[in-house]
């Protein structure tokens, strides 16, 4: 689904006051890196919105509105993408410190898959084991099972 299709659907189960105070907390989760990096309360946000901040803390616990707020803030960080590969790319010439980050190339290999995880299982049960029981057999183990149960000796 695309994404403007994926807007207009989750769009469509809000109110124009919900979908305010949605861009309203995603912009204030970002807050922090902005000059002032200063966040608003809850009350705040609410009166900005003109609700009672017991409406904001409803909507917050409403699925409609909680994945409309997680849309946005996936917007938020796709637009966020360049900054990212420019960090990642600083911390891999060295950083402030000259030193190369690991953690860095690795993010780098594992996102153009050009490293991944490979595990090996190998089985080295005995066949004798993993083999399928034939139907006599399983009768024989129920049987000293019961036998078991029962108090009675097994052969």
């Amino acid at each position: 689904m695309s994404g403007s299709k994926r807007r207009r659907i989750l769009e469509a189960q809000l109110t124009g006051q919900q979908k305010r105070a949605a861009e309203l907390l995603v912009a204030n989760e970002w807050a922090e890196l902005t000059e002032d990096g200063r966040k608003k309360t809850m009350q705040e946000l609410a009166d900005e919105i003109s609700i009672a901040r017991s409406t904001l803390y409803e909507w917050k616990a409403n699925e409609s509105f909680s994945d409309y707020v997680n849309y946005l803030t996936d917007k938020q960080l796709e637009s966020m993408r360049g900054e990212v590969n420019v960090g990642i790319m600083r911390l891999i010439r060295g950083g402030a410190n000259g030193i190369p980050s690991v953690k860095a190339l690795d993010l780098y290999l594992r996102r153009f898959a050009l490293l991944t995880d490979k595990t090996i299982v190998e089985d080295t049960r005995d066949t004798v084991l993993t083999r399928q029981k034939t139907d006599e057999e399983v009768r024989k183990d129920i049987a000293e099972l019961d036998a078991m149960i029962n108090g009675e000796k097994t052969e």
